[in-house]
């Protein structure tokens, strides 16, 4: 695997715990080191880092923060 590649995943500790967990990734990184960028698109996927993904969670904790003080202002 080439050098900039293991850069890349050491400096990065969720793509590095990825690829130990998902093995086949260490043929294609090197077998080619331009699946960088679809290894990248698949780990965000996986591990919902995505900007959809955050956005759903920030909404989802501004719904939960509106729902208790309506639930304490009800007290």
């Amino acid at each position: 695997m080439r050098d900039e590649i293991i850069l890349k995943l050491y400096a990065n500790e969720q793509y590095l715990d990825y690829l130990r967990r998902h093995p086949k990734w260490y043929y294609f990184l090197d077998l080619d080191p331009q699946y960088f960028s679809e290894f990248e698109r698949v780990v965000k996927k996986a591990l919902k880092l995505t900007t959809s993904d955050r956005l759903e969670t920030l909404k989802n904790q501004v719904n939960f923060a509106g729902s208790l003080i309506k639930y304490l202002a009800s007290q």
